[in-house]
């Protein structure tokens, strides 16, 4: 059977440093090594977040099975694949649950011992996800019940602080103002709340006076917008909220 091995990392960091990466293709080309029926015809790796499908090298390792390039894809552990519930039920029913008796696209992982050739395999693979699913849920509510209690107690919560706070210098774990950045946001409630500026206009005159964002490029009206969502900074008269506010727009 011909497979390719797909290596993921979350962060631009573990990227650059490679060593999950190298992990990752050193087992998978020991794993086919020891199964003389396993054919490994290609490698790829990638960075980026498993919360989506639309990853560049998987989209690619998926069209080449639709081409009959590739009989499988092979990977270290479910959650390189993805870590969500329906993008594993959609990537096994579409890809790899056989339309006829000739089909033998397999997903292979080597941490969970899964072969999908047989229904046992495919029984199994819900079960982890669901599991896999579950722990994910779990995890991203402690972080977030932490969060909070860091910030209710001026404590640094994340590695980037929201704009308009920075890390205390001779105590790096609590935040305190940043000056620039809060007469940024004064300007800013002061455009839109007693200035009743539209976001588009607000924008115009940030860049007119040369105020920038912490990248130290012009205000976007996305970013003026989230800004403007977490301050409440709306104009007195504004009934609606503008469509580039909407919280489905952050």
């Amino acid at each position: 059977m011909r497979l390719i091995g797909y290596c993921r990392v979350s962060t631009e960091e573990q990227g650059q440093e490679g060593h999950s990466l190298e992990e990752q293709q050193l087992r998978i080309k020991a794993y086919c090594d020891a199964h003389p029926d396993l054919e490994l015809v290609g490698m790829v790796q990638e960075v980026g977040s498993a919360k989506s499908l639309n990853r560049e090298q998987l989209q690619k390792c998926l069209h080449k099975l639709d081409k009959g390039e590739a009989d499988g894809i092979i990977i270290v552990a479910l959650d390189r694949l993805t870590r969500n519930l329906q993008d594993l039920l959609h990537i096994v029913g579409v890809y790899f649950r056989p339309k006829k008796e000739q089909d033998h696209r397999n997903l292979v992982s080597i941490s969970e011992h899964l072969d999908l050739e047989t229904p046992t395999g495919r029984m199994l693979v819900y079960f982890i996800g669901i599991f896999a699913q579950w722990q994910r849920e779990r995890i991203s509510e402690h972080s977030k019940r932490i969060s909070a209690h860091l910030k209710a107690d001026g404590r640094r919560y994340n590695a980037q602080p929201l704009y308009g706070m920075m890390p205390d210098p001779e105590d790096p774990s609590r935040l305190i103002p940043c000056p620039g950045e809060q007469e940024n946001l004064d300007r800013i409630r002061e455009l839109r709340c007693i200035e009743g500026l539209s976001l588009t206009e607000t924008v115009l005159v940030l860049k007119d006076e040369d105020r920038r964002n912490r990248a130290g490029t012009y205000w976007s009206k996305p970013s003026v917008s989230r800004l403007c969502r977490r301050h409440d900074y709306y104009p007195p008269s504004q009934e609606t909220i503008d469509p580039i506010e909407s919280p489905s727009h952050s």
